[in-house]
C-alpha cells in the first residue's frame, strides 16, 4: 500500500539532497522514509534511494 507523503517528509527528502547538512533527520521521519524505503542508513546520517528520487521527482 502506498502511502502520502506529507510536507515535513518531503522538506527532508529535499534536505537530503544538498551537499551540506546542517541537522540530523527527527527519528520519526526517518523511521517512515526508512520504512517506505525512500532512504537508507549510511555511515554519516542517511542518503536518498532510487524510489526516493523518484518520489523528489514527482513532487518537484
Amino acid at each position: 500500500m502506498d502511502q502520502a507523503i506529507d510536507f515535513d517528509e518531503l522538506r527532508w527528502l529535499r534536505e537530503l539532497t544538498y551537499k551540506t547538512r546542517k541537522k540530523a533527520v527527527p527519528e520519526i521521519i526517518g523511521a517512515r522514509l526508512l520504512t517506505r524505503g525512500l532512504i537508507e542508513r549510511k555511515v554519516g546520517g542517511y542518503a536518498l534511494t532510487a524510489r526516493g528520487l523518484i518520489a523528489l521527482a514527482k513532487l518537484g
